[in-house]
């Protein structure tokens, strides 16, 4: 398997208006995070990198709103995205928009969400689609240090399997490279989105970690013979006289 970690300098995305139609993709992306957070519950949401940190959240019935990214002047924590300074199990809900795209190492990326989550933590994802149209165009500069990397969203799904999540939601949206216009446009990006949504340019995950391992646990022991034999068992019974 080809690993994920690469050498190659990225250069970090600090807004929406940096990304192809980011305006947009801004607009569909609150929208899908709007209604995912309105059903968690905890103490503690953490909002990872630029993109993340500048969707609304105050539906969420959390209140403790952490905004952490490398640098910022809105940034409540400024870290590693890739070392957070968070004690293990402790965030309850993880939002994580486009990080992975433009990550060195989406693996300790990840391994990082995966240790400070809680025990049926949520993690909130989006990133790139590269088998859309999108993903074709970018095929023309792949060492473009403003090129994303973009993951299969199958791939994240296994990496996501491998530490332990299960895949709650997952959906594409953003059928279209141009913005939409006229109602026959908004008509072919509806009808994308609905029937051929693996060729859309986005996709949107809402992953839960589990409590239980994935495969059950063999007892250490077995009994070498049964306790109850089939055959039939006589009891005592008290039978009152009539009087």
């Amino acid at each position: 398997m080809k690993t994920a970690k690469t050498s190659r300098i990225l250069t970090p995305i600090t807004d929406w208006l940096q990304l192809s139609n980011g305006q947009r993709l801004q607009a569909q992306t609150q929208d899908l995070v709007k209604d995912a957070i309105s059903h968690c519950f905890g103490y503690h949401l953490l909002k990872l990198g630029h993109l993340s940190t500048q969707l609304k959240t105050d539906n969420c019935p959390i209140r403790h709103q952490i905004n952490c990214a490398e640098d910022g002047e809105d940034i409540g924590l400024q870290s590693d995205l890739q070392h957070l300074p968070f004690q293990n199990a402790t965030i309850d809900l993880c939002i994580l928009v486009h990080e992975l795209d433009f990550s060195s190492d989406p693996h300790q990326l990840l391994r990082e969400i995966d240790r400070i989550l809680t025990l049926d933590g949520t993690l909130i994802i989006s990133g790139y689609n590269p088998y859309s149209f999108f993903g074709c165009r970018t095929l023309l500069t792949p060492n473009d240090q403003h090129t994303a990397r973009l993951f299969s969203p199958n791939r994240v799904i296994d990496w996501l399997h491998l530490l332990g999540f299960e895949i709650k939601e997952k959906q594409y949206f953003d059928c279209l490279l141009a913005h939409p216009k006229g109602p026959i446009m908004t008509h072919l990006g509806n009808f994308g989105r609905r029937y051929l949504p693996f060729f859309c340019s986005v996709y949107f995950m809402v992953a839960k970690k589990q409590t239980t391992p994935m495969t059950p646990i063999k007892l250490g022991f077995e009994f070498k013979r049964r306790i109850i034999n089939n055959q039939p068992v006589t009891t005592k019974q008290s039978h009152s006289k009539n009087t």
